[in-house]
């Protein structure tokens, strides 16, 4: 069977990598501050109070992280 558990077919890809697996989560983490921090601000912007608008900016902080890392597993094959 080709995906058998134990199996080596993932010894060569990409995300088996430590430090490759840093450099995704910073990456992650750095596109989801930018959009975390322009939604709060939008927010605030918006006529939404300083708390509410701090929530607004966590929630996109968080849905931006879940979808990077969810696209990376994606596109190198890794969903399981």
């Amino acid at each position: 069977m080709l995906f058998e558990h134990g199996s080596d077919y993932r010894k060569g890809c990409l995300l088996s990598n430590p430090a490759v697996r840093g450099l995704w989560l910073a990456i992650a983490t750095l596109t989801a501050a930018l959009v975390g921090a322009t939604a709060g601000l939008l927010a605030w912007a918006g006529g939404l109070n300083p708390p509410t608008a701090v929530l607004t900016g966590g929630g996109a902080f968080a849905g931006t992280v879940l979808l990077v890392l969810t696209v990376v597993r994606f596109t190198t094959g890794q969903a399981e």
